[in-house]
């Protein structure tokens, strides 16, 4: 992949929970955003997990799943367990991470019903809620759909299902790009943490978020790859 946007600017993207910064970069830059859902579930990705910035550094927050096909299942049937009260621990840990970032009390109401009142979602169903909340605070116009069936090799599509994960030897991009820093709660302790989930940036940047995304646009999708 050369790291670059497609003319038609279109991207095919897996669902993910609360998404890291560069998942959102291509969602804003892009026209029209596809979220493939025919697909086998894939585990250890963006799909269930995301990865904000705790007291002692980054901290994943992973929401269990419940695969009724086991490991054929497509991503349209996972659903969130209900065999645990993981929504209201990762509230917790959300709260706690983010309660003395400046705008955490202007957002907060924006995801928390989502976790106080979450019953047993899909899995996509539950990320589409947060991410379409989020995209309409930031008025985010990109046009988000769902695939109706798989295809291996899409046409006319940045196809960027395998290609946005938490596995660093697949994101060639995002670790060699300079991630420009902003106010991170705890960087004196541990440093600036490049992208984490968009709640960070929200949190941290407030109204400031949509510049931040539109400065990162410019250079990150223009940025060579190595894969």
């Amino acid at each position: 992949m050369n790291g670059f946007i497609s003319d038609t600017q279109y991207v095919l993207l897996p669902t993910a929970y609360l998404p890291p910064l560069e998942y959102m970069v291509w969602l804003y830059a892009s026209k029209k955003a596809v979220v493939e859902l025919h697909e086998t579930y894939q585990r250890q990705t963006w799909r269930n997990r995301c990865s904000i910035y705790a007291a002692n550094g980054r901290l994943d927050l992973i929401i269990p799943v419940e695969r009724p096909d086991g490991n054929s299942t497509k991503t349209c049937f996972v659903k969130t367990s209900k065999h645990t009260n993981w929504p209201i621990k990762h509230w917790r840990s959300i709260t706690a991470a983010y309660n003395n970032a400046p705008f955490f009390i202007y957002y907060k109401d924006l995801l928390e019903p989502f976790y106080r009142h979450s019953s047993n979602h899909n899995l996509w169903e539950f990320n589409m809620l947060l991410l379409k909340s989020i995209t309409d605070e930031l008025s985010i116009n990109t046009h988000i759909t769902r695939t109706s069936s798989y295809e291996s090799r899409p046409e006319k599509i940045t196809d960027l299902r395998a290609f946005l994960t938490p596995k660093s030897h697949r994101r060639s991009i995002s670790q060699s790009f300079s991630w420009p820093t902003y106010h991170q709660t705890f960087a004196e302790k541990h440093g600036f943490i490049p992208n984490l989930s968009i709640v960070d940036l929200l949190f941290h940047m407030g109204p400031d978020t949509m510049g931040y995304l539109k400065d990162v646009s410019c250079s990150l999708l223009n940025h060579p790859s190595e894969g």
